[in-house]
């Protein structure tokens, strides 16, 4: 059956906590229990990391919802979506993108517009904010949740997020790249209702507001609004501003866990013959594969080691002929190979048989969840110094780190790595230990105190764009 996307007329969408499967729960649609005399009466006052003992309808909104990915961000977001549906009804709306292929599923909608990054979604931003905040308040009518955890929202309009503000709706965010930082100007809608652009930009401004007076939409984006917050790393949360909107209730941190925690760590170590440095990722800029292949090269060249690099990831198909041409260039073609997306076990496989793995990443990591699942693998790990990835491994003592896209460095990284066997076992044994630390079993048990506190501590009233808050960042009296 195709994803048809829509809402049933005849019960709500939501996984079911006693059966784990598809159902329709909670009150009558249109009906929605008042901040007074609802489930944020009830537990305000809850201690933190106090756990619910009914249940929570949760609706989760994201641009991207699994099998449609592009990365870590999307299947964090689908692992939560399901451990909080064991307890909890959970609802997720998601936007159109590849619906078409994809068989029904009774909790998923997929019915946001996805919008292109070019002039074509600034163009259509006005009517897909229109039909996102009409969406959004069907939906609060008909499932009723008492908290909307936003995860992703890059490129799908974020009026949405405003109408669940507006029905009364607690909010709640788990930010795990930098799109947050840019919550109004971000968005190709919002950022036209401030009325401070020139030109071109000034005329269609005064568009957009004109349509921002229709009943459906009606944003007040320099109201202050209420939520909670959990940020993926403390250098996410330095790097990242909270928009001057948005009065955080609540702030945690939560680091992310892998899903292979027993694989990685119980698979046996059977390092190749020949010197192999694994490269896992998308093949991007931003992951920087080029830094990989020049400082294999320059192994060869001035450090005397002859290594081999295994790539694992896929691209798009220019920075992947653009990748093939710098191998050609260095003449590496008998040292690179590359292996292509591969699941879980043969990832597994090509970080048991390698002697370093290496992330040069050029753009700030927020977390960099591949350090980690090499440290799992016993794997030693060389990375850039990038984002929360030394927050995660202590440089020197559990992994080696290099400047951003500092070739040299990294080549001389990858060096000690190889050359020094001793100082290299000391390295992996601790990073495994620090790994270890990093479970599933904390990350959702973290995850279940943080829906219970963001819905004890939650205020949806809008504040007025005078609203003073605590700075910390912790519940406010």
């Amino acid at each position: 059956m195709r994803n048809s996307g829509r809402l049933g007329a005849r019960g709500r969408p939501g996984w079911s906590r006693d059966r784990g499967v598809p159902t329709g729960t909670g009150p009558p649609a249109g009906r929605r229990a008042s901040s007074s005399q609802g489930l944020g009466a009830r537990v305000r006052r809850a201690p933190e990391g106090a756990r619910h003992t009914f249940r929570v309808r949760i609706l989760v909104v994201s641009n991207l919802y699994p099998p449609i990915q592009v990365g870590g961000y999307e299947l964090r977001c689908a692992v939560t979506a399901r451990w909080l549906a064991r307890e909890h009804d959970v609802c997720v709306l998601t936007s159109r993108r590849g619906r078409g292929k994809l068989e029904s599923e009774s909790h998923v909608l997929r019915q946001l517009p996805l919008l292109p990054g070019d002039w074509r979604g600034t163009l259509r931003a006005p009517f897909a904010s229109l039909y996102a905040a009409r969406l959004m308040r069907r939906l609060v009518r008909r499932f009723s949740p008492d908290l909307v955890f936003v995860w992703n929202a890059s490129r799908i309009p974020r009026a949405a997020v405003y109408a669940a503000w507006d029905a009364g709706c607690s909010v709640a965010f788990s930010v795990a790249d930098p799109w947050f930082g840019g919550f109004v100007e971000g968005d190709q809608f919002l950022r036209y209702l401030g009325g401070r652009d020139r030109g071109l930009h000034r005329a269609w401004g005064s568009i957009v507001r004109l349509s921002n007076r229709l009943p459906g939409l009606r944003v007040k984006p320099d109201a202050v609004r209420h939520a909670s917050i959990v940020w993926n790393s403390e250098a996410l949360r330095r790097m990242t501003p909270i928009p001057p909107s948005i009065a955080p209730l609540l702030e945690r941190m939560i680091y992310p866990a892998t899903q292979h925690e027993g694989l990685l760590s119980s698979i046996e170590r059977v390092p190749s013959p020949t010197p192999t440095i694994a490269f896992v990722g998308r093949l991007e800029w931003q992951k920087a594969p080029d830094v990989a292949v020049r400082a294999v090269a320059l192994l060869r060249d001035r450090h005397g080691i002859d290594a081999r690099l295994v790539i694992v990831g896929s691209g798009d198909s220019a920075p992947m002929r653009e990748l093939e041409r710098l191998v050609a260039e260095l003449g590496m073609e008998d040292r690179v190979s590359m292996r292509g997306q591969l699941a879980p076990q043969g990832v597994a496989e090509v970080l048991a048989s390698a002697h370093a793995l290496l992330v040069p990443s050029r753009w700030q990591e927020p977390f960099g969840l591949v350090c980690l699942e090499g440290a799992l693998a016993r794997t030693p790990v060389v990375a850039a110094l990038s984002g929360g990835m030394p927050e995660m491994l202590e440089a020197g003592s559990e992994a080696l780190f290099f400047p951003i896209d500092d070739v040299d460095a990294c080549a001389a990284a990858l060096a000690v790595t190889l050359t020094d066997e001793a100082a290299t076992a000391e390295r992996v044994r601790a990073a495994f230990k620090r790994a270890g630390t990093y479970s599933m079993e904390r990350y959702r048990a973290q995850y279940d105190a943080f829906v219970a506190d963001a819905v004890a501590v939650s205020s949806p009233e809008p504040l007025g764009a005078s609203a003073r808050y605590g700075a910390s960042g912790r519940a406010l009296a």
